[in-house]
């Protein structure tokens, strides 16, 4: 027995010191906290941007004049350019953006044409690493190709992907509604789908 206690005591000896030396092992009190995803670590949104878009539009209206009330329509590509100020809180995001859009759309069967839509919309939106998801509401001032122009109200969502700190990429639908337009019996609306390139400052 004397043997084999001396044995044991020697194995504890020589095992303890590289216990103690091997840093893989981690006391439970010494272990790294855990750190919650951090919604800006790819950068921030707060801040000035520009951006051009383009993509397309879909216009659809209807003329209460008419008995029947006549229906028409017309699509075409639009483009634009837009600018705005975010401010970013934690993983939340709000803030303005003012849009020009040139839309020539005609209306099929009639010698007029959409011409320009001028939006100031309030944005509010969730982001996450490199990405925000907004949406936006406001007021459109819309332009046409016969002197009618008026008021409206344009809505809708948008996705975007910040490529660095300077750069960001992304697309946007909106709706824009127009109620008794420029004050005939005509309600009008027009759907677009744009892609945009956008600059943050």
């Amino acid at each position: 027995m004397g043997k084999i206690g001396a044995i044991l005591c020697a194995s504890v000896l020589f095992v303890s010191p590289a216990l103690a030396a091997d840093p893989a092992i981690i006391r439970a009190d010494e272990a790294p906290e855990y750190e919650a995803p951090n919604p800006e670590r790819f950068g921030s949104w707060t801040g000035a941007y520009v951006g051009v878009s383009g993509g397309y539009g879909w216009l659809r209206d209807v003329d209460r004049s008419f008995v029947p009330p006549l229906r028409s329509k017309g699509d075409d590509f639009v483009f634009g350019v837009y600018a705005g100020y975010l401010y970013q809180y934690g993983m939340f995001v709000g803030g303005v953006e003012a849009e020009y859009q040139r839309q020539k759309i005609n209306f099929e069967g009639f010698p007029i044409d959409t011409e320009d839509a001028y939006m100031m919309k309030a944005k509010a939106g969730v982001a996450y690493d490199q990405w925000l998801a907004t949406a936006h509401l406001g007021a459109v001032y819309a332009t046409t190709s016969i002197g009618l122009d008026d008021w409206g109200i344009v809505a809708g969502a948008g996705v975007d992907y910040m490529v660095n700190d300077y750069l960001t990429v992304g697309a946007n639908y909106s709706h824009q509604f127009y109620d008794t337009f420029d004050g005939t019996l005509i309600d009008a609306g027009i759907d677009t789908l744009t892609m945009r390139v956008g600059v943050k400052f």
